[in-house]
């Protein structure tokens, strides 16, 4: 298998997560999904590998998505983030290198906010 660059799906809603794994597998990467920040944090830990994270805002459990963008930030600084939200959510809220992508979102604005990590040209 080719060496591909892989990310991380955080998204408790399983079709929208689906939805964005296909998207982002689509563009060459290899996809994991988490449906809280307690899984997406073993999926980090056992996947170094992981290079993009794409994170629901409201996640279920004690800790949200903004919280584990922050945590992701801090822990693992190369690691490139998407915040997802429905609502509204202001750039001071997460991360700084972060970005926000609001939901629903089209499959172009996916892929264009993590097309540097991809290993395809864009079509």
């Amino acid at each position: 298998m080719p060496n591909r660059p892989a990310a991380l799906i955080v998204e408790d809603q399983p079709f929208v997560g689906m939805v964005a794994s296909d998207i982002l597998r689509e563009s060459g990467f290899e996809t994991f999904h988490a449906y809280d920040a307690k899984d997406a944090t073993a999926l980090l830990d056992q996947h170094p590998e992981i290079e993009v994270v794409v994170t629901e805002a409201v996640l279920p459990g004690p800790v949200g998505g903004i919280e584990l963008a922050h945590q992701v930030s801090k822990e693992r600084p190369g690691v490139q983030l998407v915040v997802t939200a429905n609502d509204e959510l202001s750039q001071s809220e997460i991360p700084s290198g972060a970005r926000m992508l609001r939901k629903p979102y089209a499959s172009g604005d996916l892929r264009t906010l993590v097309a540097g990590k991809s290993l395809l040209a864009e079509a």
